[in-house]
């Protein structure tokens, strides 16, 4: 692959005079080989843009093949040849390694809006791969997802990024408020609109707090809301004082309002305790639906409580028939 670079300096450009003397008696230069002010750096390879960097002020040593700016702006291009802009207050370029270094008020803006802030970062050409090693924050374009992390890598190729150390979420919804996800690691999958939480999560979520092992949750920038929401594994939904529910699966939907729960599931209100194969809880109504098997398989569905006295619970239209298992 042809690779190639160009310099353009668009104010001025020196040399410094002390390089002159620098190569008497020891042969070294002590000071960087050029000093630039506005300097513009462009790379190619394989006949497509790659890398353009504009720096207010930049020093660039020859020999080390190392350039150094300040008030760096980068654009860098991904397969498909879309830009995400790359800003930080400074830089160092290692050429021969290929790697931009950013520090202090790191940002990247992704080509569908999406926004990460960083200290610092680091961007690898050959692997189009940028890697914040410090604290991460992010939000998409319609300011409707925030997420959080100690570390971050993203793929340019991708619409992902893969959170590390304490990730958290939060997701801005008109019904129900913010909802709030931590866990030790998190990939944001911006495709498919999905979060993906792994390793001690929590959920909180108006008046209901939970536990799992992982979460999805897929979420609507249209709609401003989330669409569906999965716990799985040693799930634990809490709400008030002595009510909470235990299973190994538990699935939001947002149109019914409802919460699924399967996997030997229970629903504990104090000393009350009701279970079955599986429970659909409707929120809005407080109407819990037991389905439970008997030895001949046949299933027998049931309304156990309500919050109102006579209150049936919901009328499903078709669409949420199809979404209930």
């Amino acid at each position: 692959m042809l690779t190639y670079s160009v310099f353009l300096l668009t104010v001025w450009f020196l040399w410094p005079r002390e390089l002159d003397s620098s190569g008497v008696g020891s042969g070294r230069a002590t000071v960087p080989d050029y000093f630039m002010v506005n300097a513009h750096y462009v790379s190619v390879k394989a006949g497509h843009l790659e890398v353009e960097t504009n720096a207010r002020q930049a020093t660039f040593n020859l020999a080390a093949h190392r350039m150094t700016g300040r008030n760096i702006v980068a654009f860098v291009f991904n397969a498909q040849d879309e830009r995400t802009v790359i800003s930080a207050d400074r830089a160092v370029f290692h050429m021969d390694e290929r790697v931009l270094q950013l520090n202090d008020n790191v940002s990247s803006l992704s080509p569908d809006g999406f926004l990460m802030e960083s200290p610092e970062a680091t961007y690898q050409l050959n692997q189009r791969l940028l890697t914040a090693s410090r604290s991460v924050h992010g939000q998409t374009f319609e300011k409707d997802v925030e997420v959080w992390g100690d570390r971050a890598v993203a793929p340019l190729d991708e619409k992902l990024v893969r959170l590390y150390g304490n990730a958290r979420s939060l997701y801005h919804e008109a019904k129900r408020g913010p909802t709030k996800i931590r866990g030790e690691m998190a990939i944001l999958d911006r495709e498919a609109a999905k979060v993906t939480f792994e390793k001690k999560v929590k959920v909180e979520q108006e008046k209901i707090e939970a536990s799992s092992e992982t979460a999805d949750l897929f979420y609507s920038s249209r709609d401003h809301g989330i669409r569906y929401m999965s716990l799985n594994g040693d799930v634990k939904i809490t709400q008030g004082a002595g009510k909470y529910t235990r299973s190994q699966m538990a699935e939001f939907f947002a149109p019914t309002d409802s919460i699924v729960l399967t996997g030997f599931p229970a629903v504990y209100d104090g000393n009350d305790a009701v279970t079955g194969d599986k429970i659909t809880v409707y929120r809005a109504t407080g109407v819990v639906e037991v389905t439970a098997t008997n030895a001949a398989g046949a299933q027998l569905r049931e309304k156990v409580k309500s919050t109102k006295q006579g209150e049936e619970k919901p009328v499903l239209n078709e669409e949420d028939e199809e979404l209930i298992p």
